[in-house]
């Protein structure tokens, strides 16, 4: 696991500690449920190089940015041996999610139980194996029930942007669940 006094930025240690362990942040997201996770070697491969958290002077708001980084690796390319656009989704999603955690974290103390409701993903350019990349996330916006960020996918390497998204999650509702029976 990586140690949380790496991470540059503002963000509070509470709040670094949590992002920089996937069982920690996993198991408060899903309310302790965590076991394993679609794509765990490259989860786990993910740092955070920065956690900032500011207040923006002319709308009042406040924002975070999360800036990971990973290196293009064998289980994340295609056949033709570039980033996999579905990876590339994963990062998005995964790393997006870490900056509205940090906001709900700054405003809340406490990050919120979210679910996926959109996710809009553009490919800009193709990704070689061995490539070093950086996520750059920023939160967007923080309400009651729906948070949102924005994410940009660089190639250091390169030199150029890859990807770019916008990713909406929201609390889910509780409701019970039916049970159904069968008479076959």
């Amino acid at each position: 696991m990586q140690d949380p006094a790496t991470v540059s930025g503002n963000a509070s240690d509470d709040i670094k500690q949590f992002l920089v362990d996937p069982l920690l942040s996993f198991n408060t997201l899903i309310e302790g449920k965590y076991r394993t996770t679609f794509a765990d070697g490259v989860v786990n491969r993910i740092t955070i190089d920065e956690a900032s958290l500011s207040q923006q002077g002319h709308s009042h708001s406040k924002e975070a940015r999360v800036i990971c980084s990973i290196r293009v690796a064998e289980d994340m390319i295609d056949g033709a041996g570039i980033l996999h656009g579905g990876c590339s989704a994963l990062l998005v999603d995964l790393c997006s999610t870490l900056a509205m955690a940090a906001l709900q974290m700054y405003i809340t103390g406490k990050p919120v139980v979210t679910v996926s409701q959109a996710m809009n993903v553009v490919f800009h350019a193709p990704a070689d194996l061995g490539e070093d990349l950086r996520i750059i996330n920023t939160s967007v916006t923080t309400g009651k029930r729906v948070v949102s960020a924005k994410t940009e996918i660089w190639s250091v390497t390169h030199r150029r942007i890859l990807v770019s998204g916008v990713h909406v999650k929201m609390t889910p509702t509780r409701k019970p669940r039916a049970v159904v029976t069968s008479k076959l």
